[in-house]
């Protein structure tokens, strides 16, 4: 079953999407919202990733196989393996220089890049973060992160690298669609 498993706002109504067999890009849903039951949605961006993968705006849902008919882009193709050790050394020399150096956004890039190689969903679902603003905000690079997060998002992506030794992982080395 097709499955949504990473979505982010882009603009206006438009979302990047990353679908479970490895397609990602990007859908322009205006005119879906322009229509009934959808055009009383107020605010866009207050949807929710349910658990089949759909996206749901005040129970009014859109299917992964539906919104991947309206998604331009590409598969994304799995060659990259990884080392969780060497993962886990990453993350301890990000941490150990951000507190020596005062710079908060080393140990930030460090989890943003591995979150990244996972998908934001997957990654902050695993965490346990309810708000998936604030794990956001907290991996842009122009704020301040909250350590708490960063801890809890690092800790995912470890556990999720343990899960997943041996598997591949996508790059972004791209087959055109």
């Amino acid at each position: 079953m097709l499955k949504i498993i990473d979505v982010d706002w882009v603009k206006d109504h438009t979302l990047a999407l990353t679908f479970s067999d490895g397609f990602e890009g990007e859908a322009d849903l205006s005119d879906y919202f322009l229509k009934q039951p959808f055009a009383n949605v107020k605010d866009f961006k207050r949807f929710v990733l349910t658990s089949d993968g759909a996206l749901n705006w005040n129970g009014n849902e859109l299917t992964a196989t539906t919104l991947r008919g309206s998604t331009k882009g590409a598969y994304q193709v799995p060659v990259l393996r990884f080392d969780v050790e060497q993962m886990e050394e990453v993350i301890k020399q990000a941490s150990w220089d951000s507190m020596k150096e005062g710079r908060p956004d080393i140990l930030q890039a460090a989890i943003r890049s591995y979150v990244e190689l996972f998908g934001h969903g997957v990654v902050i679902a695993r965490a346990g973060i309810k708000s998936r603003t604030s794990a956001y905000r907290s991996l842009k690079p122009e704020t301040k992160p909250n350590f708490a997060t960063l801890v809890q998002l690092a800790h995912a992506v470890i556990e999720i690298a343990k899960e997943r030794v041996g598997e591949s992982v996508p790059n972004s080395v791209t087959v055109s669609h």
